[in-house]
């Protein structure tokens, strides 16, 4: 153990040693096992020290041996807090009453939150858990074991397949995994499977229905890929078609990159405040006549006060604004085309959808013009060109027969 963390626990006393004999008496002690420390002269026929309470009761045969006197200056030391406390009752009271209070704001559910739900409402789950006893203003000790808890809240909501409970000191989180219900299919009007772009088909895979195209044919917007209707002129059906149909679609992008990047970097020149926090609220105590940075970043560190395995709502934090400057980075043409390119297919695959090949990308026109690259852009990219049409009534009704010829008279 540090021996200085020995000296406190056992309380320790300055001295003031008066004689002639000062630095025999220093001697005897050393010899006897008396530790002292710091020891300084203070004049001829005086000097002081540091002992422990202890050993301080041991000076007497030294003191004789050498004729000197002694006289305590200071106190220091665990013993003697506890003779000051013990003389400041109220203060050793508001203390305990303080530590007691902030145990008492620590074991109790200040705030409960909710997330993962998207179907069930938040005041369903909050008022399943308030029946099972989780609710603001309530003692933790009386949850029980959280696991538990779950199960039964799990139970309480029909639609939820997981429902998890996380305590981060005074804040409980309710963590609801939903349960994957099926939509229930909707009877659907028979119809056709169209196209819903212009292109040309790569692949047709019909499930139910007619193909009316072969791969390689191209087709217009709205032309019929797979036929709902059944059978031939005298008996017809109609029927939901169903199939995948994939085709090549060309697409033209304008792109405009410059070739001055702008990024932001620091400086190394940073200004902190520090805030008291409790609960959700923040008050600040240092940094007020600071002045902010024309750009800058803000860092913030929150800690909490824990009492043993307990958190507090109170805590403190230190908020860091570091001062940023832009500078400017500049690149070649291509790089910038390749970062012109880059955000062109992001942005293609976004609009089009997840499921969308690029299968090509022809650059048709490229200049630089004050300080920017500017391309005309055309992808070749393989998509779903599937989409559905109703039937028509006159598409099911029965063909006209052919007038009969006249026959020609001679």
């Amino acid at each position: 153990m540090n021996a200085q963390l020995i000296r406190y626990i056992q309380g320790y006393v300055k001295v003031t040693v008066a004689g002639t004999s000062f630095e025999r008496l220093i001697n005897r002690l050393a010899e006897g096992g008396v530790p002292v420390w710091d020891i300084r002269r203070r004049g001829e026929n005086r000097g002081e020290c540091y002992i422990t309470v202890p050993d301080y009761f041991r000076l007497k045969p030294f003191l004789r041996e050498t004729g000197c006197r002694v006289r305590t200056t200071g106190r220091y030391g665990f013993p003697f807090l506890l003779d000051k406390l013990a003389r400041r009752k109220w203060f050793l009271a508001g203390a305990a009453g303080f530590v007691v209070g902030m145990y008492l704001l620590s074991a109790v559910v200040w705030s409960v939150e909710v997330t993962g739900n998207d179907t069930i409402p938040k005041e369903q789950i909050l008022q399943a858990a308030r029946a099972e006893g989780l609710h603001p203003l309530q003692w933790k000790f009386r949850l029980g074991d959280r696991g538990e808890l779950a199960d039964r809240l799990t139970r309480s909501l029909p639609n939820a397949a997981w429902v998890g409970i996380d305590m981060q000191g005074t804040a409980a989180t309710i963590r609801v995994v939903e349960a994957t219900i099926p939509a229930k299919r909707t009877p659907q009007s028979p119809r056709h499977i169209v196209s819903n772009s212009d292109g040309v088909i790569t692949s047709i895979i019909a499930d139910r229905g007619v193909p009316q195209v072969g791969v390689h044919a191209r087709v217009k917007r709205g032309d019929i890929l797979i036929s709902g209707i059944l059978g031939d002129e005298e008996n017809r059906e109609a029927v939901v078609a169903e199939g995948k149909v994939r085709g090549l679609v060309w697409y033209e992008y304008n792109v405009t990159v410059p070739t001055v990047k702008q990024h932001q970097a620091l400086t190394g020149n940073a200004r902190s405040s520090f805030h008291l926090v409790l609960g959700s609220r923040a008050l600040q105590l240092t940094g007020y006549w600071q002045k902010p940075f024309a750009n800058e970043r803000v860092e913030s560190d929150r800690k909490q006060l824990r009492l043993g395995p307990w958190t507090t709502p109170v805590g403190w934090m230190t908020v860091t604004r570091h001062e940023a400057s832009v500078q400017e980075e500049k690149r070649t043409a291509k790089e910038a085309r390749e970062t012109g390119l880059a955000n062109a297919r992001a942005d293609l695959v976004a609009n089009v959808g997840g499921d969308a090949v690029i299968r090509q990308e022809k650059i048709l026109h490229e200049r630089t013009d004050n300080g920017k690259v500017v391309m005309k852009v055309v992808f070749e990219v393989e998509v779903d060109l599937a989409a559905e049409r109703t039937i028509l009534p006159e598409e099911l009704a029965p063909p006209e027969p052919e007038p009969a010829e006249k026959e020609n008279r001679s």
